[in-house]
């Protein structure tokens, strides 16, 4: 018995569906590679565990006390933008700040002058 000569468009759908059962095996394992990365793997050396940034600080009962009109960034409900803000600097100096200069300062590429905005005042 003889067999018949395939067309070209049979060998075409077949290695296009082998290739495409290939790739996606290949995107199937990356994908959940990617998702359940354990925190062992996570936690190992990179270029940024060399320099960790700080972590960002928090607003604290205190500040309020020591800046009065100012409350916690997150509790600011006003739909105009805070005249000044509490900021905590990289040393830790804890400073009030006109809002437009703290902003220059987070937009600035200079890492040296950076600052977090923990409080807006009115």
């Amino acid at each position: 018995m003889r067999r018949r000569q395939r067309s070209f468009a049979e060998l075409l759908t077949r290695a296009l569906a082998a290739s495409g059962l290939v790739y996606a095996l290949v995107a199937a394992y990356l994908v959940s590679a990617t998702l359940f990365v354990s925190p062992a793997t996570q936690s190992q050396g990179g270029p940024d565990q060399a320099n960790p940034s700080p972590a960002h600080p928090l607003w604290k009962p205190a500040y309020g006390a020591r800046f009065h009109g100012c409350v916690d960034i997150e509790a600011w409900t006003m739909s105009a933008v805070p005249s000044s803000v509490v900021v905590v600097r990289r040393t830790g100096e804890v400073a009030r700040m006109r809002f437009d200069e703290a902003f220059d300062r987070s937009r600035s590429e200079s890492h040296a002058d950076d600052v977090w905005t923990v409080g807006a005042c009115e």
